[in-house]
């Protein structure tokens, strides 16, 4: 045995390797087990199989992602007819820099690591959320006592010109903090729901039109590839300020000239795991393909640099002066929130392009 299938196969996971035709061309043992009736073998296509369980299909339409969702769960029948759940990580496999597949490493959660996950992600949430909102109240109350003062100097001293200046610097200041508050609060809380059928075409003509009115010299195409009449169950808020902070960062990639490009066409496919959730995973599905709301978001900027991409999704990492960091994570939670994905295609001097992938049936909370 080559020295590394044994350390392959010392790895307390299972670990599934398909090349980019879908064959595969690594499982160790523990895979074996925990797939138990769907169970593969190293030269089988996924492909044809992707149609008896959401892991390989997950796993087949992964290969057509160039962002890998970091943590994904799904469910699968056992033998004895009983659902079990795991959950898994996807990697790429490269050789060199060229991508030559993916591999998954998943385990087996049980009842009760799952209840124990639950409880302790829970906990972290409810704590962060509580701290979030204490830093906000005690932040919140010495900005609101220097915006008070702003404009007490403001009116004594309207015709100095200099002292005018630096109140609305001030001003500005504080309307920057408070904008970081409102984001940061709008990430720790629980998305709330209120779904309903919106028109695609005028929705995304709105966030077009929109987008084009803060950002002067930035052009704005709207290619909408579906019919006037098509529909698609959201939250359109939570939608529109998931779809706004995608535009904006494409814009400001711009740097004050080129062009953001939106796009929208209706596909088809597989879909049915939620991504980065410890949720139960969604029942009653056929394991059949269904139709899914494709929107993209194209810019002429400079692209992403290789070794920022995997971090553009982490809260409060930015690049840009000035900016929250919280923009993206904030849009990838609501489009996972619909039981959707979030996709990029960037090449450095080429520019960048965020895929939003959303189910049309109803999306479920």
């Amino acid at each position: 045995m080559r020295l590394e299938d044994k350390v392959l196969g010392c790895f307390r996971a299972g670990i599934l390797a398909i090349d980019l035709q879908g064959t595969v061309v690594f499982v160790n043992d523990l895979a074996t087990k925990i797939l138990d009736g769907f169970a593969v073998d190293k030269g089988d296509s996924l492909r044809p199989l992707a149609g008896e369980n959401a892991f390989f299909r997950m796993l087949t339409e992964a290969l057509d992602l160039r962002y890998l969702p970091a943590r994904v769960e799904v469910s699968l029948p056992g033998r004895s007819g009983a659902t079990r759940s795991f959950g898994f990580t996807l990697s790429e496999l490269k050789e060199e820099d060229r991508r030559i597949g993916i591999c998954a490493f998943f385990k087996d959660l049980t009842h009760v690591e799952m209840a124990e996950e639950n409880r302790d992600l829970n906990e972290r949430l409810r704590l962060l959320g509580q701290m979030a909102a204490g830093l906000a109240h005690e932040i919140r109350n010495p900005i609101a006592s220097i915006g008070v003062h702003c404009g007490l100097l403001r009116s004594r001293f309207g015709n100095d010109p200099k002292i005018l200046a630096s109140v609305g610097l001030m001003e500005r200041e504080i309307a920057k903090v408070e904008y970081i508050i409102r984001e940061c609060l709008n990430f720790v809380r629980p998305a709330e729901f209120e779904t309903r059928p919106v028109p695609v075409v005028p929705f995304l003509q709105r966030v077009a039109v929109q987008s084009a009115k803060l950002f002067d010299g930035v052009r704005f195409e709207f290619l909408p590839d579906v019919g006037e009449s098509v529909t698609v169950e959201m939250d359109e808020g939570l939608m529109e300020q998931a779809l706004n902070n995608i535009v904006a960062n494409a814009a400001q990639a711009c740097d004050g000239s080129g062009t953001v490009s939106i796009s929208a066409r209706v596909t088809r496919g597989y879909w049915d795991f939620e991504a980065d959730s410890r949720e139960p995973f969604l029942s009653g599905e056929t394991g059949e393909k269904e139709d899914f709301l494709t929107v993209s978001v194209r810019d002429t900027g400079p692209g992403i640099a290789e070794d920022i991409r995997d971090k553009i999704f982490v809260p409060f990492f930015t690049t840009k002066k000035g900016g929250t960091g919280i923009g993206l994570p904030l849009a990838q939670k609501i489009v996972y929130a619909h039981k959707g994905m979030l996709d990029i295609l960037s090449e450095p001097g080429k520019g960048t392009e965020f895929i939003v992938k959303i189910p049309a049936r109803a999306a479920r909370v």
